[in-house]
Protein backbone atom coordinates (compact mmCIF):
# COMPACT_ATOMS: atom_id res chain seq x y z
CA UNK A 1 0.00 0.00 0.00
CA UNK A 2 2.71 2.56 0.52
CA UNK A 3 4.55 1.83 -2.35
CA UNK A 4 1.37 2.21 -4.01
CA UNK A 5 0.87 5.32 -2.47
CA UNK A 6 4.47 6.93 -3.35
CA UNK A 7 3.56 5.43 -6.92
CA UNK A 8 0.55 7.48 -6.80
CA UNK A 9 2.11 10.61 -5.47
CA UNK A 10 4.73 10.83 -7.74
CA UNK A 11 1.88 10.40 -10.91
CA UNK A 12 -0.14 13.38 -9.36
CA UNK A 13 3.27 15.45 -8.91
CA UNK A 14 4.11 15.17 -12.57
CA UNK A 15 0.68 15.75 -13.80
CA UNK A 16 0.36 18.74 -11.31
CA UNK A 17 3.80 19.86 -12.94
CA UNK A 18 2.08 19.84 -16.34
CA UNK A 19 -1.10 21.01 -15.53
CA UNK A 20 0.84 24.15 -14.16
CA UNK A 21 2.98 24.29 -17.41
CA UNK A 22 0.24 24.78 -19.73
CA UNK A 23 -3.47 25.78 -19.78
CA UNK A 24 -4.98 22.74 -21.17
CA UNK A 25 -5.26 20.37 -18.83
CA UNK A 26 -8.71 19.54 -17.86
CA UNK A 27 -8.18 16.04 -18.80
CA UNK A 28 -5.18 15.80 -16.44
CA UNK A 29 -7.03 17.43 -13.93
CA UNK A 30 -9.77 14.60 -14.29
CA UNK A 31 -7.26 11.68 -14.93
CA UNK A 32 -5.76 12.88 -11.28
CA UNK A 33 -9.04 12.59 -9.66
CA UNK A 34 -9.65 9.28 -11.48
CA UNK A 35 -6.71 8.05 -10.31
CA UNK A 36 -6.92 8.84 -6.56
CA UNK A 37 -10.21 7.40 -7.31
CA UNK A 38 -9.08 4.00 -8.90
CA UNK A 39 -6.89 3.72 -6.09
CA UNK A 40 -9.27 3.80 -3.22
CA UNK A 41 -7.43 7.28 -2.11
CA UNK A 42 -10.01 9.58 -2.33
CA UNK A 43 -9.90 9.56 1.41
CA UNK A 44 -5.66 10.70 1.64
CA UNK A 45 -5.70 14.04 2.52
CA UNK A 46 -2.08 14.20 0.87
CA UNK A 47 -3.43 13.06 -2.34
CA UNK A 48 -6.66 15.36 -1.65
CA UNK A 49 -4.49 18.42 -1.18
CA UNK A 50 -2.38 18.14 -4.50
CA UNK A 51 -4.92 17.61 -7.07
CA UNK A 52 -7.82 20.12 -5.16
CA UNK A 53 -5.63 23.54 -5.53
CA UNK A 54 -5.23 22.47 -9.25
CA UNK A 55 -9.14 23.29 -9.63
CA UNK A 56 -10.36 26.78 -10.18
CA UNK A 57 -13.46 28.19 -10.56
CA UNK A 58 -12.68 29.35 -14.37
CA UNK A 59 -11.95 25.46 -15.59
CA UNK A 60 -14.92 24.06 -13.66
CA UNK A 61 -17.08 26.78 -15.91
CA UNK A 62 -15.41 26.01 -19.16
CA UNK A 63 -15.79 22.11 -18.23
CA UNK A 64 -20.00 23.19 -17.57
CA UNK A 65 -20.06 25.98 -20.80
CA UNK A 66 -21.48 28.62 -17.83
CA UNK A 67 -19.94 32.05 -16.91
CA UNK A 68 -16.93 32.27 -14.24
CA UNK A 69 -19.58 34.46 -12.06
CA UNK A 70 -22.54 31.67 -12.19
CA UNK A 71 -20.24 29.40 -10.54
CA UNK A 72 -18.56 31.97 -8.46
CA UNK A 73 -22.12 32.79 -7.17
CA UNK A 74 -23.27 28.67 -6.80
CA UNK A 75 -19.92 27.99 -4.57
CA UNK A 76 -20.78 31.11 -2.45
CA UNK A 77 -24.13 29.97 -1.84
CA UNK A 78 -25.85 32.93 -3.44
CA UNK A 79 -29.88 32.85 -3.19
CA UNK A 80 -30.11 34.11 -6.95
CA UNK A 81 -28.61 30.85 -8.38
CA UNK A 82 -31.56 28.20 -9.33
CA UNK A 83 -31.37 25.30 -7.42
CA UNK A 84 -31.21 22.95 -10.18
CA UNK A 85 -28.02 25.08 -11.44
CA UNK A 86 -26.61 25.23 -8.00
CA UNK A 87 -26.54 20.87 -7.96
CA UNK A 88 -25.22 20.86 -11.40
CA UNK A 89 -22.12 23.07 -10.97
CA UNK A 90 -21.47 21.37 -7.15
CA UNK A 91 -21.53 17.96 -8.40
CA UNK A 92 -18.96 19.34 -11.20
CA UNK A 93 -16.89 20.72 -8.60
CA UNK A 94 -16.57 18.00 -6.77
CA UNK A 95 -15.98 15.60 -9.20
CA UNK A 96 -13.20 17.52 -10.49
CA UNK A 97 -11.72 17.98 -6.86
CA UNK A 98 -12.23 21.42 -6.81
CA UNK A 99 -11.87 22.81 -2.64
CA UNK A 100 -11.80 26.96 -2.27
CA UNK A 101 -8.09 27.99 -1.79
CA UNK A 102 -8.60 30.25 1.61
CA UNK A 103 -5.46 32.25 0.97
CA UNK A 104 -6.89 33.52 -2.27
CA UNK A 105 -10.37 34.34 -0.34
CA UNK A 106 -8.72 36.52 2.18
CA UNK A 107 -6.73 38.42 -0.59
CA UNK A 108 -9.88 39.03 -1.89
CA UNK A 109 -11.97 40.45 0.57
CA UNK A 110 -8.79 42.06 1.99
CA UNK A 111 -9.44 39.60 5.44
CA UNK A 112 -7.59 36.94 6.80
CA UNK A 113 -10.31 35.30 9.10
CA UNK A 114 -8.39 35.79 11.66
CA UNK A 115 -9.42 37.40 15.07
CA UNK A 116 -6.90 38.27 18.08
CA UNK A 117 -7.75 37.08 21.69
CA UNK A 118 -6.16 39.13 23.76
CA UNK A 119 -6.32 38.06 28.03
CA UNK A 120 -3.68 39.01 30.90
CA UNK A 121 -2.52 35.68 31.02
CA UNK A 122 -3.62 32.24 30.31
CA UNK A 123 -3.30 30.80 33.78
CA UNK A 124 -6.90 31.89 34.84
CA UNK A 125 -9.25 29.21 34.02
CA UNK A 126 -11.88 32.51 33.32
CA UNK A 127 -10.12 33.48 30.36
CA UNK A 128 -9.50 29.74 29.37
CA UNK A 129 -13.03 29.41 29.54
CA UNK A 130 -13.55 32.99 27.25
CA UNK A 131 -11.41 31.35 24.98
CA UNK A 132 -13.32 28.01 24.35
CA UNK A 133 -16.17 29.83 24.23
CA UNK A 134 -15.23 32.80 21.42
CA UNK A 135 -13.36 29.92 19.59
CA UNK A 136 -16.67 28.08 19.27
CA UNK A 137 -18.42 30.91 17.94
CA UNK A 138 -15.70 31.64 15.29
CA UNK A 139 -15.74 28.44 14.52
CA UNK A 140 -19.04 28.30 13.33
CA UNK A 141 -18.47 31.30 11.56
CA UNK A 142 -15.32 29.69 9.81
CA UNK A 143 -12.62 32.35 11.22
CA UNK A 144 -9.89 31.28 13.53
CA UNK A 145 -9.02 32.54 17.37
CA UNK A 146 -5.41 33.35 17.79
CA UNK A 147 -4.64 33.89 21.53
CA UNK A 148 -2.17 36.49 22.84
CA UNK A 149 -1.65 36.21 26.44
CA UNK A 150 -0.57 40.21 27.83
CA UNK A 151 1.07 39.57 30.96
CA UNK A 152 2.78 43.08 31.29
CA UNK A 153 3.66 43.33 27.68
CA UNK A 154 4.13 46.90 25.68
CA UNK A 155 1.52 47.63 23.01
CA UNK A 156 4.61 47.27 20.57
CA UNK A 157 4.93 43.69 21.86
CA UNK A 158 1.37 42.47 21.50
CA UNK A 159 0.73 41.88 17.48
CA UNK A 160 2.36 38.88 16.28
CA UNK A 161 3.71 39.27 12.48
CA UNK A 162 -0.23 37.55 11.40
CA UNK A 163 -2.38 39.89 10.21
CA UNK A 164 -5.32 39.82 12.03
CA UNK A 165 -8.91 41.30 11.10
CA UNK A 166 -10.05 42.27 14.64
CA UNK A 167 -9.22 42.02 18.62
CA UNK A 168 -11.58 41.04 21.16
CA UNK A 169 -9.45 42.47 24.42
CA UNK A 170 -10.44 40.81 27.85
CA UNK A 171 -9.45 42.95 30.30
CA UNK A 172 -7.27 45.03 29.15
CA UNK A 173 -8.21 48.92 28.61
CA UNK A 174 -4.62 50.61 29.52
CA UNK A 175 -3.12 48.32 26.63
CA UNK A 176 -5.81 48.91 24.42
CA UNK A 177 -5.93 52.53 25.05
CA UNK A 178 -2.32 52.83 24.53
CA UNK A 179 -2.71 50.78 20.93
CA UNK A 180 -5.60 52.88 19.54
CA UNK A 181 -2.88 55.83 19.47
CA UNK A 182 -0.89 53.87 17.29
CA UNK A 183 -1.82 53.57 13.50
CA UNK A 184 -2.91 49.54 13.40
CA UNK A 185 -4.94 50.44 16.28
CA UNK A 186 -6.95 53.15 14.41
CA UNK A 187 -7.15 50.51 12.00
CA UNK A 188 -8.10 47.47 13.41
CA UNK A 189 -11.37 46.97 15.23
CA UNK A 190 -11.40 46.13 18.79
CA UNK A 191 -14.21 44.69 20.78
CA UNK A 192 -13.66 45.18 24.89
CA UNK A 193 -14.87 42.65 27.52
CA UNK A 194 -14.64 42.09 31.07
CA UNK A 195 -14.89 43.85 34.05
CA UNK A 196 -11.38 46.35 33.18
CA UNK A 197 -12.25 46.93 29.43
CA UNK A 198 -11.76 50.37 27.52
CA UNK A 199 -15.03 52.40 27.08
CA UNK A 200 -13.16 54.34 23.70
CA UNK A 201 -14.22 50.85 21.53
CA UNK A 202 -17.09 48.61 21.00
CA UNK A 203 -17.66 46.91 24.56
CA UNK A 204 -19.25 44.82 26.92
CA UNK A 205 -18.62 45.10 30.02
CA UNK A 206 -19.22 42.75 33.13
CA UNK A 207 -19.64 44.70 36.05
CA UNK A 208 -18.16 43.30 39.39
CA UNK A 209 -17.55 45.62 41.38
CA UNK A 210 -21.47 44.91 41.62
CA UNK A 211 -20.99 41.31 42.45
CA UNK A 212 -18.73 42.78 45.11
CA UNK A 213 -21.07 45.03 46.48
CA UNK A 214 -22.90 41.45 46.77
CA UNK A 215 -20.47 39.37 48.35
CA UNK A 216 -19.92 41.58 51.32
CA UNK A 217 -23.52 42.27 52.03
CA UNK A 218 -23.93 38.50 52.14
CA UNK A 219 -20.93 38.11 54.24
CA UNK A 220 -21.49 40.82 56.63
CA UNK A 221 -25.12 40.00 56.78
CA UNK A 222 -24.01 36.69 58.17
CA UNK A 223 -22.26 38.05 60.82
CA UNK A 224 -18.88 37.74 59.58
CA UNK A 225 -16.72 40.40 60.98
CA UNK A 226 -12.71 39.05 60.29
CA UNK A 227 -13.01 39.06 56.78
CA UNK A 228 -10.05 38.95 54.23
CA UNK A 229 -9.79 39.17 50.86
CA UNK A 230 -7.55 37.09 48.76
CA UNK A 231 -6.18 39.15 45.64
CA UNK A 232 -2.44 39.76 43.76
CA UNK A 233 -3.68 43.76 43.10
CA UNK A 234 -1.42 45.44 45.92
CA UNK A 235 -2.89 48.93 45.86
CA UNK A 236 -6.31 50.11 44.45
CA UNK A 237 -7.38 50.95 40.98
CA UNK A 238 -8.91 54.32 40.25
CA UNK A 239 -12.37 52.50 39.14
CA UNK A 240 -13.85 50.27 41.12
CA UNK A 241 -13.24 46.91 41.23
CA UNK A 242 -13.55 43.94 43.80
CA UNK A 243 -10.47 45.15 46.15
CA UNK A 244 -11.76 49.10 46.40
CA UNK A 245 -15.22 47.70 46.92
CA UNK A 246 -14.21 44.80 49.91
CA UNK A 247 -12.45 48.13 51.39
CA UNK A 248 -15.10 50.47 51.53
CA UNK A 249 -17.91 47.73 52.64
CA UNK A 250 -15.41 47.01 55.40
CA UNK A 251 -14.72 50.55 56.43
CA UNK A 252 -18.18 51.66 55.84
CA UNK A 253 -19.09 48.62 58.24
CA UNK A 254 -16.28 50.03 61.08
CA UNK A 255 -14.12 46.90 60.01
CA UNK A 256 -10.58 47.29 59.18
CA UNK A 257 -9.47 45.74 56.21
CA UNK A 258 -7.20 42.28 55.62
CA UNK A 259 -5.45 41.88 52.84
CA UNK A 260 -3.75 38.56 51.78
CA UNK A 261 -1.27 39.17 48.82
CA UNK A 262 -0.17 36.41 46.58
CA UNK A 263 1.83 36.17 43.13
CA UNK A 264 0.20 35.46 40.01
CA UNK A 265 1.79 32.11 38.98
CA UNK A 266 1.58 29.65 36.39
CA UNK A 267 0.83 27.47 39.31
CA UNK A 268 -1.99 29.75 41.06
CA UNK A 269 -3.56 26.95 43.00
CA UNK A 270 -0.63 25.40 44.38
CA UNK A 271 1.08 28.75 45.36
CA UNK A 272 -1.96 29.63 47.31
CA UNK A 273 -2.11 26.64 48.62
CA UNK A 274 1.01 26.80 50.57
CA UNK A 275 0.65 30.44 51.11
CA UNK A 276 -2.82 30.25 52.94
CA UNK A 277 -0.75 27.94 55.45
CA UNK A 278 2.23 30.25 55.77
CA UNK A 279 -0.42 33.53 56.52
CA UNK A 280 -2.76 31.61 59.20
CA UNK A 281 0.80 30.15 60.86
CA UNK A 282 1.98 33.55 61.58
CA UNK A 283 -1.37 35.98 61.61
CA UNK A 284 -4.12 33.71 62.64
CA UNK A 285 -7.78 32.63 60.92
CA UNK A 286 -10.01 35.00 59.53
CA UNK A 287 -13.84 33.95 59.97
CA UNK A 288 -14.12 34.70 55.64
CA UNK A 289 -11.91 35.05 53.07
CA UNK A 290 -13.30 37.15 49.64
CA UNK A 291 -11.12 35.78 46.53
CA UNK A 292 -10.10 37.77 43.58
CA UNK A 293 -10.59 34.33 41.68
CA UNK A 294 -12.07 31.03 41.65
CA UNK A 295 -9.09 29.91 40.87
CA UNK A 296 -7.25 31.03 44.19
CA UNK A 297 -10.20 30.06 46.23
CA UNK A 298 -9.93 26.53 45.19
CA UNK A 299 -6.10 26.92 46.49
CA UNK A 300 -7.21 28.29 49.70
CA UNK A 301 -9.87 25.56 50.14
CA UNK A 302 -7.49 23.03 49.57
CA UNK A 303 -5.02 24.54 51.95
CA UNK A 304 -7.46 24.74 54.86
CA UNK A 305 -8.21 21.32 54.04
CA UNK A 306 -4.52 20.84 55.04
CA UNK A 307 -4.77 22.47 57.75
CA UNK A 308 -8.16 20.67 59.05
CA UNK A 309 -10.17 24.09 58.44
CA UNK A 310 -13.14 23.67 58.38
CA UNK A 311 -15.50 25.46 55.55
CA UNK A 312 -17.49 27.26 56.44
CA UNK A 313 -17.56 25.85 60.20
CA UNK A 314 -14.75 27.35 61.32
CA UNK A 315 -14.17 29.66 58.06
CA UNK A 316 -16.20 30.99 55.18
CA UNK A 317 -15.16 30.82 51.66
CA UNK A 318 -16.44 33.27 48.41
CA UNK A 319 -14.85 32.96 45.10
CA UNK A 320 -15.19 34.99 41.86
CA UNK A 321 -15.62 33.74 38.02
CA UNK A 322 -17.92 30.57 38.46
CA UNK A 323 -16.21 27.66 36.90
CA UNK A 324 -17.36 24.37 37.15
CA UNK A 325 -14.44 23.53 39.73
CA UNK A 326 -15.98 25.26 42.32
CA UNK A 327 -19.17 22.83 41.92
CA UNK A 328 -17.26 19.62 42.45
CA UNK A 329 -15.89 19.78 46.27
CA UNK A 330 -17.23 18.46 49.13
CA UNK A 331 -17.99 21.41 50.56
CA UNK A 332 -19.33 23.97 47.35
CA UNK A 333 -17.94 27.67 46.64
CA UNK A 334 -19.69 30.37 46.62
CA UNK A 335 -18.99 32.65 43.80
CA UNK A 336 -20.01 35.40 41.62
CA UNK A 337 -20.47 33.91 38.65
CA UNK A 338 -19.59 35.99 35.25
CA UNK A 339 -21.76 35.70 32.65
CA UNK A 340 -19.45 34.55 30.17
CA UNK A 341 -21.46 32.72 27.13
CA UNK A 342 -23.81 35.99 27.01
CA UNK A 343 -20.88 38.08 27.54
CA UNK A 344 -18.81 36.40 24.42
CA UNK A 345 -21.73 36.32 22.41
CA UNK A 346 -22.54 40.06 22.89
CA UNK A 347 -19.06 40.68 21.31
CA UNK A 348 -19.42 38.49 18.23
CA UNK A 349 -22.56 39.87 17.67
CA UNK A 350 -20.67 43.53 17.66
CA UNK A 351 -18.29 42.71 16.24
CA UNK A 352 -19.81 41.10 13.26
CA UNK A 353 -21.73 44.52 12.56
CA UNK A 354 -18.34 46.54 13.31
CA UNK A 355 -16.68 44.69 10.29
CA UNK A 356 -19.96 44.70 8.17
CA UNK A 357 -20.64 48.51 9.05
CA UNK A 358 -17.27 50.36 9.66
CA UNK A 359 -18.58 53.29 10.16
CA UNK A 360 -21.78 52.50 12.20
CA UNK A 361 -21.97 53.94 16.02
CA UNK A 362 -20.39 52.69 19.11
CA UNK A 363 -21.77 50.20 20.48
CA UNK A 364 -21.52 49.28 24.15
CA UNK A 365 -23.30 47.02 26.94
CA UNK A 366 -23.04 46.20 30.78
CA UNK A 367 -23.95 43.07 31.78
CA UNK A 368 -24.02 41.97 35.70
CA UNK A 369 -22.85 38.97 36.83
CA UNK A 370 -24.68 36.74 39.78
CA UNK A 371 -23.93 36.04 43.14
CA UNK A 372 -24.47 32.02 43.53
CA UNK A 373 -24.25 31.52 47.24
CA UNK A 374 -23.48 27.81 48.16
CA UNK A 375 -22.62 26.05 51.00
CA UNK A 376 -19.08 27.69 51.21
CA UNK A 377 -20.58 30.79 52.93
CA UNK A 378 -23.95 29.47 54.91
CA UNK A 379 -23.65 30.78 58.49
CA UNK A 380 -26.30 32.25 60.60
CA UNK A 381 -25.22 35.17 63.12
CA UNK A 382 -24.62 34.42 66.23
Amino acid sequence: MECLKRLAKSELLELRTKTVRDCAGDGAREAVVQQVRNRNLLHDATFLSLFACMVTQEQIARKLGISRQLVTFALAGYPQVAEKSRKRILAKAKQMGYSPNPHARALKRERTGIIALWVPDQVSSHYTHVARELGRLLKQARHELVVTELSGAGAEQVFSHVPVDAIFAVDARQLVEAHLKTPAGRRTPIIGMGADCSERTDFVKVDLAAGAREVMKHLLGAGFRRIAHATFIQKNRPRPGRRLVYEQAMRGAGLEPEFIHYPLSQDQRPVVRRLIQQYIGQYGRPEAIFCHSDDAALGIYRGLCDLGVRVPSEMALVGCDGIQDTEYLECPLTTIRQPVTEMCEMAWQFLERRLAEPETKRQKARLKPRLVIRESSRRLKS
